[in-house]
């Protein structure tokens, strides 16, 4: 499904037209979880692994420039992440628990 609603969880990938991909909450949820998690271990990985290489003095122009593509990537993907993770807790939903909790707790 490509329609966004109330509803509908936005997913980590997208349709295969290229738009982003909505499923109702609950279908796909693990998955989609699961993709969120794994897009921000490689991000966490790859810098790692970027830092070691600068330093190291046989590492060339042309690897580093590889890197610092990929590395962009990842940071695209990681601000989509937080994106879909920021579009759940401002959703109706979230905000009605979160509503229900502070009058539970007796917080403003």
């Amino acid at each position: 499904m490509t329609e966004p609603k109330d509803h509908m969880r936005r997913l980590p990938w997208n349709s295969p037209a290229g738009a982003a991909d909505y499923a109702p909450h609950g279908v796909v949820d693990h998955i989609a979880d699961r993709t969120e998690t794994d897009i921000i271990n490689r991000a966490r990985n790859d810098a790692a692994y970027a830092l070691v290489m600068t330093q190291r003095p046989e590492a060339s122009r042309e690897e580093l420039c590889r890197l610092v593509a990929k590395l962009a990537g990842h940071v695209r993907d990681v601000s989509s992440v937080a994106d879909m993770r920021e579009e759940r807790l401002n959703s109706p939903a979230a905000k009605a628990l979160e509503g229900a909790l502070r009058a539970a707790l007796g917080q403003h």
